[in-house]
């Protein structure tokens, strides 16, 4: 236990200290492609830059290395459909691959109090369970969204379409793990994330030169990814329909079907 007057901790910078390049050069080493010694030469460092942007591009679509979801507003405007995407609606480059959740805000100005309610709108997970909505452009309130990741821009489509300027729709994206443009760029990500940048990295290089798999290197590269997924972890809670909780009910997993 600290004792008055014992020194204090040293604090985490509050900007990123390690450069992509440091990031390299430490991966190339510690996967025995380098000599702890060696200056790297410009061609391996463009290969592993190649190697960790797409490493980065993987993970931004696996939801446990993501480190948040971020909320993203537009008011409706009456139409049917907006886009998502660099410059759009909803401004986010690279267009998402799926939509995270969604909610509807009012925004009628003369609630008492100035109260703006929210309430939720359910997510249409596939293109073919859109196309079963009969009538797609009636408009009212809207009580579903189906997101539509065409690319580059991406299309959300609420349903009912919803009036213009009266309601405001939230919708949650992963939030965009930034790539490297540059071997000067500073590693601006949550400090867990250099050591899993850099020990899967050092086991994608001994693959790219057909090296052969060194135990170590991979049991540090599933540590490092298991404490992103361990600090990552945040599961909603489960919530039934609404005809499975009915009075009287039960639901038979072997017959798939709701009891009377």
């Amino acid at each position: 236990m600290a004792e008055p007057g014992d020194p204090l901790p040293p604090e985490e910078p509050a900007t990123p200290v390690d450069t992509c390049g440091q990031l390299l050069t430490n991966a190339l080493v510690d996967s025995g492609v380098l000599g702890i010694d060696e200056a790297p030469e410009q061609a391996q460092i463009n290969r592993a830059l190649t190697q960790v942007n797409w490493l980065l591009a993987q993970w931004a679509r696996k939801r446990w290395l993501v480190y948040r979801i971020q909320d993203y507003s537009f008011v409706s405007t009456g139409a049917q459909s907006y886009q998502v995407g660099l410059k759009a609606t909803v401004d986010i480059n690279p267009r998402p691959d799926r939509l995270e959740y969604a909610f509807l805000r009012f925004l009628n100005q003369s609630n008492p109090g100035n109260l703006m309610p929210d309430i939720p709108i359910e997510i249409v997970q596939s293109h073919e369970d859109y196309a079963r909505i009969p009538v797609k452009g009636v408009g009212t309130l809207p009580w579903r969204i189906f997101y539509d990741p065409v690319w580059p821009i991406g299309l959300l489509f609420p349903w009912p379409v919803p009036q213009a300027t009266i309601y405001e729709i939230h919708v949650g994206f992963k939030v965009v793990l930034p790539r490297f443009t540059s071997v000067q760029q500073k590693i601006n990500l949550p400090p867990e994330y250099e050591a899993a940048l850099n020990w899967c990295l050092a086991r994608r290089l001994r693959a790219s030169y057909q090296m052969p798999a060194d135990p170590e290197v991979n049991q540090f590269a599933r540590d490092a990814l298991n404490t992103i997924r361990l600090a990552n972890t945040a599961v909603g809670r489960l919530r039934l329909p609404s005809f499975l909780r009915g009075r009287n009910r039960a639901y038979s997993y072997q017959s798939d079907d709701v009891g009377r």
